[in-house]
């Protein structure tokens, strides 16, 4: 968004300062707070000047505004004031809580202002503020977006503004995993009534965001090498452990899966979105495959977690399909040669990738017990057609 700041709604004096033919040693006085300013033409003129092509102004400019008492910056915020200009000290002042606050409740401020504020504030209470606005939800959907994609938004205001989203007919295509998260929700809407939102003065967190909160900053999950996890849980089905470290390894893995399995639906899909690569190795083996894609289409998944999901013969149908058909990642050999070997993928996928392997893979192949004897055929025929 541009940040002009219209002259004639300023005095003339502060005109003046901002006038592209005043003088750098007026602008530089100005932006050091010097000028003799009314409090809302200061905060104009330091916002302006903090935009200016000038970095030696422009930084000033910042400082000065920055360090403004928070009762000259709210009175001014609470005036009725141009777009650019909340936007522009939305900018400036992103730490500022109290002025932010009032940027997000002054009506003039433009959606994509307090869709950009969404997705950088980590109050609870600032994202409480955006949640109670429903009209403008359903004005700039990008915002629920910027909701659901802030860890900070806590999950029970997740659930209410994504089925306000979903009751109004509203696409949120800034997800990843929307698709998952609608149909969790028509899954159980005929159920629910609508809910209401809170006061913001007398909300709590309920025991949904303190367990996601807790899932989902605990950093210890990040701890474990991701690659072992899988190793892990293997382990831990048949009952093997050899050794003292793996003893606590698959202590800390049981805690982690277990802390996973409380989680509703909605929260589990969130946890797949924002996760680490640990708690997706959990949620990728859930029995509800709208879980397991959400992890597929997690904004954090890795070549490596592909390659090792790729083995796995749990996965749903439709995960294996959505990864046969993810060029991304099918442009990497193991993930061709896992799919192929996995008898879950399907069968045209799996002759298409046949071709790809090299002539060991493709012996091998040809022994395999483990895939359907179609497939079995059409490696010895494409070996015999190379001539290896």
């Amino acid at each position: 968004m541009d940040h002009p700041v219209p002259l004639s709604n300023l005095t003339p004096q502060a005109a003046k300062v901002l006038d592209p033919a005043a003088p750098a040693q007026l602008k530089m006085m100005a932006a050091s707070g010097m000028a003799p300013f009314a409090p809302a033409d200061l905060v104009k003129v330091l916002y302006a000047l903090g935009y200016d092509r000038d970095a030696s102004v422009s930084g000033k400019a910042r400082e000065t505004l920055g360090k403004l008492p928070d009762n000259v910056i709210v009175s001014t915020l609470d005036l009725p004031l141009e777009q650019g200009v909340l936007d522009g000290i939305a900018h400036l002042l992103i730490k500022r809580d109290k002025a932010i606050e009032r940027v997000l409740l002054n009506r003039g401020t433009s959606d994509e202002t307090v869709a950009w504020l969404t997705g950088h504030i980590k109050s609870e209470r600032m994202l409480e503020i955006v949640v109670a606005n429903e009209e403008r939800l359903l004005r700039f959907p990008q915002i629920i977006e910027a909701l659901y994609l802030n860890p900070a938004t806590r999950m029970s205001s997740v659930d209410r503004v994504t089925e306000l989203a979903v009751r109004n007919g509203i696409a949120l295509d800034g997800i990843p995993s929307f698709a998952e998260i609608k149909a969790a929700i028509l899954g159980t809407i005929t159920a629910k009534k609508p809910m209401p939102v809170a006061p913001i003065a007398d909300d709590r967190p309920v025991d949904e965001d303190l367990e996601f909160m807790s899932m989902l900053g605990d950093e210890g999950t990040a701890a474990l090498d991701e690659s072992k996890v899988d190793d892990v849980l293997a382990a831990i089905e048949r009952g093997d452990h050899t050794s003292a470290a793996e003893l606590e390894e698959h202590d800390y893995v049981k805690k982690m899966e277990a802390s996973l399995s409380g989680l509703g639906v909605s929260q589990k899909i969130r946890v797949a979105t924002l996760g680490n690569a640990n708690q997706r190795a959990v949620l990728v083996r859930d029995s509800n495959k709208l879980v397991v894609m959400a992890v597929l289409k997690s904004p954090g998944m890795g070549d490596s977690e592909v390659i090792r999901f790729t083995k796995a013969r749990s996965l749903p149908d439709d995960a294996v399909r959505y990864i046969a058909n993810k060029r991304d990642w099918t442009k990497l050999y193991q993930v061709k040669l896992n799919l192929v070997n996995n008898p879950r993928t399907p069968m045209q996928d799996a002759l298409r990738f046949l071709n790809h392997l090299r002539p060991h893979d493709v012996r091998m192949l040809e022994n395999s017990r483990d895939v359907p004897r179609a497939l079995v055929t059409a490696a010895k025929q494409l070996r015999t057609k190379r001539g290896a």
